[in-house]
């Protein structure tokens, strides 16, 4: 038991990005620990799934209370942050340049756990550490890919309306691993979001809109369709975001009007993509 204890103290202090920015080879407890996770990924998030499916747990108030305070408890598990495109592009380069700088993509582990075939499937692109254990661990289902493969994967995901979300365990941005590429329908952190505001945090930029150059919903209305998360309303026939935005920057290239933008954030500190590592880490402004 105390060895589990002095393990469990020891679990913040390990890391792959140091402070000034370097990404450094994991340790072997966090290569160990990660690898018991993937195995037992699927089954959590079955567990998980039966969770959101469940309306105690999800429209009454005291199941909701309970969901929440169980999801306080798990918070050592994967939790995620919705990036747009810029922000991945720069986290690809920075893999890149490392000594670690793994890229490998599998499938969809929630379309997996959840048994569902749906295309895009191959889109959970893992990296750093979480490459290595991924083809370690599920040899057959995971490959290498080049940045450039990568980043033109990212880009044709968003033609599907999948959302970019980084993982990473312990809450901590040091624990980063993989780039999900998640179907609101069937990612099981998105949902839980959307249900009761835990698995997933808001990003780090988010939309405006130009009512001027926007055509109007009658018009065009693309970015009504895309968005997962209900951040587009409607108000005297004109597209404009509200609080609900998380920054996935999905409906940008689908303003016909080019009438969208993002923009930084303010005061943003999510958790595992603080603004220290996004600033010196990604040079992300």
């Amino acid at each position: 038991m105390l060895y589990i204890l002095f393990v469990f103290a020891l679990l913040p202090l390990l890391h792959i990005i140091k402070e000034d920015g370097t990404i450094v080879k994991e340790s072997k407890i966090q290569k160990s620990i990660h690898k018991l996770y993937a195995i037992s990924e699927p089954m959590i998030l079955k567990t998980m799934d039966l969770l959101v499916k469940s309306k105690f747990f999800t429209e009454n108030r005291l199941g909701r209370a309970m969901f929440k305070a169980l999801a306080k408890m798990l918070w050592f598990l994967p939790h995620g942050v919705v990036i747009n495109y810029k922000v991945v592009e720069k986290i690809i380069r920075k893999v890149a340049e490392s000594e670690n700088g793994h890229i490998a993509i599998g499938p969809c582990v929630c379309k997996k756990a959840l048994g569902v075939k749906e295309e895009p499937y191959i889109t959970d692109l893992t990296i750093l550490y979480g490459a290595e254990i991924y083809k370690e661990v599920l040899e057959e289902e995971y490959r290498e890919l080049t940045p450039e493969e990568a980043l033109k994967l990212l880009k044709e995901f968003e033609k599907y309306g999948l959302v970019h979300e980084i993982f990473a365990c312990l809450n901590k941005g040091t624990w980063t691993f993989v780039i999900c590429n998640c179907d609101p329908k069937y990612c099981v952190p998105t949902r839980a979001y959307m249900k009761v505001g835990e698995g997933i945090y808001p990003g780090p930029y988010r939309a405006v809109v130009d009512p001027d150059k926007c055509l109007g919903i009658d018009e065009c209305g693309k970015c009504l369709k895309i968005c997962s998360f209900g951040a587009v309303e409607e108000r005297d026939g004109k597209a404009f975001v509200n609080d609900k935005c998380m920054g996935c920057g999905l409906c940008i290239d689908q303003c016909s009007g080019e009438a969208r933008r993002m923009i930084p954030r303010e005061n943003y500190d999510a958790p595992i993509l603080k603004r220290e590592l996004l600033s010196k880490i990604f040079q992300v402004d």
